[in-house]
């Protein structure tokens, strides 16, 4: 994930609903879900980030042994947000690791949104419809340094969260962020995409999955409701 922006690439609504077309049949028919259920729940989110991870690779189908928990890193001063990161040691299988900025814990809600960004990297690279490049270690850097995937693929990770589930999470984080850097008297964006370009693709994903209007709304916090509610 990128460094967190004062604005985000706009991206019209067209672009983002062929995006979702392209996405839908893969992702989808990898995991089969419709209705209210489809919907990851962030009230199950409780305790702390090594402990609640977990969920979602359950939600996702994938063994905890990918990510073992040791592997979640929070720092000070990381340059983004939060970075999937992969390393092959000599004659062994890429191991992965999740750097997290502590400066996002000022908002829970950014630091689960951003968990679903980086797992949804996970998700994609470990069913082949995304590459990462293995960092490059050092031994005095915080973390490795690795060449970050481009804008319009970020925005893909951005559209398959949302496709694979994780909308509420998305839209709680974004909005939260943006809550706070308001507060601070800055305007603050989280992710590759504008807020109402967020609420655009969680709408879309909802209807082609049948989520209906009320669980859409259920399990927002302030901000996003209010925001889904405004954004036309």
């Amino acid at each position: 994930m990128a460094t967190a922006q004062s604005t985000a690439p706009e991206y019209a609504p067209n672009d983002l609903d062929a995006l979702v077309g392209e996405l839908f049949p893969v992702i989808c028919g990898e995991r089969p879900r419709r209705g209210d259920d489809f919907l990851f729940d962030p009230a199950t989110l409780v305790g702390s980030t090594r402990h609640y991870y977990v969920k979602y690779l359950r939600w996702l189908g994938l063994d905890e042994e990918v990510l073992p928990p040791e592997r979640i890193l929070i720092h000070a001063g990381l340059p983004e947000p939060g970075r999937l990161e992969r390393r092959a040691p000599q004659g062994q299988d890429g191991r992965f690791s999740l750097y997290l900025d502590n400066d996002l814990y000022r908002s829970l809600d950014a630091v689960k949104m951003v968990l679903a960004h980086e797992l949804t990297h996970l998700y994609l690279v470990h069913h082949g419809h995304q590459k990462l490049r293995d960092a490059e270690t050092t031994t005095t850097a915080l973390a490795p340094t690795v060449s970050r995937l481009s804008d319009p693929e970020e925005v893909r990770t951005e559209v398959a969260s949302i496709l694979l589930g994780f909308g509420r999470l998305v839209l709680n984080g974004v909005c939260d962020y943006a809550r706070l850097h308001a507060e601070d008297g800055r305007t603050g964006q989280l992710g590759y995409l504008t807020i109402p370009r967020f609420v655009h693709v969680y709408r879309r994903v909802n209807e082609l999955v049948g989520v209906g209007r009320e669980a859409a709304a259920h399990g927002l916090n302030g901000p996003a409701r209010q925001t889904l509610n405004s954004t036309s």
